[in-house]
């Protein structure tokens, strides 16, 4: 009998402007004999667009198709559930979206300064608590996310001058760009060491966030990007069975998300 498949995704960002994803129903091709499903935050914005009626209702297509589902929660989704962090095969896999390796959760947002000032209020709330432990880092991060004014436009469609408008909210002011670049850069590097220091049963870290979607290896250790459903990099799924990791690019046909080619194939050390 065939190990059941766990799969992994990030990033969906249901209901965001710029997502490719504009009804759960296009990733039914994504779901078909998965085991288990681990959404690695942002799967949607419950910080402004969605009411509980409506996340219940996401949660419950998924939960109908995959006997089981876990949500972690993301900057964008920092109340979809109470866990922001997952480990798998006895630590040996860490999965959390990946904003908990920048200080200021998205150094490269226009709300860097609103988070930044959420989090100096938040942190001297809890004296005691060591900030650069994850499990109390991340409780702080998701607080601070909450109810986070929205950085896009609303939807206004597909049009050239909307692709123009998200091109410059991304290219300007030009230091934005250069701390996106700086994030890619740099986060292998971030999670190879922040979880050799707290998580060190792992060998394979699965993040999200920064939609660089990548292989790379850090520190003796693996780490997955699956990029995200927001153009132009695209998203990749990871999947684990019976002791063997692939990652996998996510191909949209006639606007279906389909598990394409195998991009990188490796036993789980």
């Amino acid at each position: 009998m065939a190990a059941p498949l766990l799969r992994i995704l990030s990033d969906l960002h249901l209901g965001d402007e710029r997502s490719s994803l504009r009804d759960p129903a296009q990733l039914a091709p994504l779901l078909e004999g998965v085991g288990e499903l681990v959404l690695n935050g942002d799967t949607c914005d419950t910080q402004h667009d969605l009411g509980p009626a409506e996340v219940a209702a996401l949660k419950e297509f998924f939960t109908a198709r995959v006997p089981s589902v876990t949500f972690l929660t993301g900057n964008h989704d920092p109340d979809i559930s109470a866990a922001h962090e997952l480990e798998l095969a006895d630590g040996r896999v860490w999965v959390t979206h990946g904003d908990v390796l920048f200080d200021d959760i998205a150094p490269w947002s226009r709300l860097r300064p609103e988070l930044a000032r959420r989090l100096a209020l938040i942190r001297p709330r809890h004296p005691t608590a060591d900030w650069t432990n994850i499990s109390t880092r991340l409780p702080m991060m998701r607080e601070a996310c909450l109810k986070l004014p929205c950085e896009h436009a609303s939807r206004l469609g597909g049009g050239v001058l909307t692709k123009l408008q998200r091109a410059a909210r991304d290219l300007f002011p030009p230091n934005r760009a250069l701390a996106m670049l700086r994030a890619w850069a740099a986060a292998p590097r971030l999670a190879a060491r922040l979880a050799a220091a707290q998580r060190p049963a792992a060998r394979l870290i699965v993040t999200g966030h920064i939609h660089f979607p990548g292989v790379r290896r850090s520190g003796g250790r693996t780490v997955v990007n699956t990029g995200s459903f927001s153009p132009p990099l695209g998203a990749r799924c990871v999947d684990l069975a019976g002791g063997t990791v692939r990652v996998r690019r996510v191909e949209r046909r006639e606007d279906i998300f389909y598990p394409g080619r195998v991009v990188a194939e490796f036993p789980l050390a």
